[in-house]
């Protein structure tokens, strides 16, 4: 594991993350006439995201013994589309994206991005907050900031970044969505969204923030796990109740999802959540609580299982 964390291509590497990153930043202070003390941030945050990400990864496949099992799971878990594909390919005996080798890569790329991007737009504190958030960024809610990469990397033709100050996340006007007029979070990264501080729907993504950061690969892995189950019910429902498909797999595939019902709460506050307009194929709050615990016990109990099988055996 020691001979891994201090590999010295690893190390050159990542070195020359913070050094583009900072060149980045120059240009960048240059171009807006700005101190170039901002090449130094950028370029510290971004090796920093790089190490941070590669040594967490490193340190969790090490003591999954660098398993086919222990790199499955970690893809799944902190990057989602390499566990995704090769959960495909390992049906041919292939695995392509989740050798040891490749996730450490595929970290330094991600940690590495998330840095850069926070450093050019100057999201970070500069306070305890600020170290304890790129932390849990660039390690626990790596599967968050994967995508969140690649809100930036698209968001960037696509969208426009707004200046809201040093808040540790991100907000792009316009950019990737799922759907017209809703906004799309992943990771730090909120996109489609033109609310800025202080509105319900920033409120409400803000939330699914701090929900990918405190719980991690449970958030990512529930929340779409949340949409496969209840698929089929809500199929049913929309026969049984004589509502259009689309309405009722909207309403129990994401309004009813546990985590959406949470970010609404939260952004309720502010005004009225649109949860409201779906009527008898919205559940209360007792019910999502009631269907939640019994979800998430099913969840952590599949969880428990997979790690104690890699991890502990």
């Amino acid at each position: 594991m020691i001979e891994r964390l201090f590999d010295p291509l690893a190390i050159l590497v990542i070195l020359a993350i913070a050094v583009g990153a900072g060149i980045i930043g120059a240009i960048v202070a240059s171009r807006a006439g700005e101190s170039w003390t901002i090449a130094i941030e950028v370029a510290l945050l971004a090796g920093l995201g790089a190490l941070l990400a590669r040594s967490f990864i490193s340190i969790l496949l090490s003591l999954g013994h660098d398993t086919a099992g222990a790199g499955l799971i970690v893809g799944w878990g902190f990057f989602l589309w390499p566990g995704v594909i090769d959960t495909f390919l390992v049906l041919f005996g292939v695995q392509l994206l989740t050798s040891p080798a490749v996730l450490l890569w595929i970290a330094v790329a991600v940690g590495g991005l998330c840095g850069l991007m926070d450093g050019v737009h100057r999201v970070r504190t500069r306070d305890l907050f600020g170290a304890a958030t790129l932390l849990l960024d660039t390690t626990w809610g790596l599967a968050g900031t994967t995508n969140g990469d690649l809100l930036h990397l698209i968001n960037t033709f696509a969208g426009t970044h707004r200046d809201d100050g040093r808040r540790n996340a991100h907000r792009y006007e316009g950019g990737f969505h799922i759907k017209k007029d809703f906004a799309f979070t992943q990771g730090q990264v909120m996109s489609e969204l033109s609310d800025g501080p202080g509105t319900p729907l920033y409120a409400h993504e803000r939330t699914h923030v701090s929900q990918n950061r405190a719980f991690g690969p449970l958030f990512a892995l529930t929340y779409v796990g949340w949409m496969v189950v209840m698929f089929i019910p809500g199929l049913v429902v929309s026969v049984v109740k004589g509502k259009p498909v689309r309405e009722a797999l909207e309403a129990w595939c994401y309004f009813n999802n546990p985590w959406e019902a949470w970010g609404y709460k939260v952004g309720e506050g502010e005004g009225a959540s649109p949860r409201t307009a779906f009527g008898d194929l919205i559940w209360s709050d007792f019910a999502v609580v009631v269907v939640a615990l019994f979800y998430f016990a099913g969840a952590l109990v599949l969880a428990g299982l997979a790690f104690s099988a890699v991890w502990l055996s």
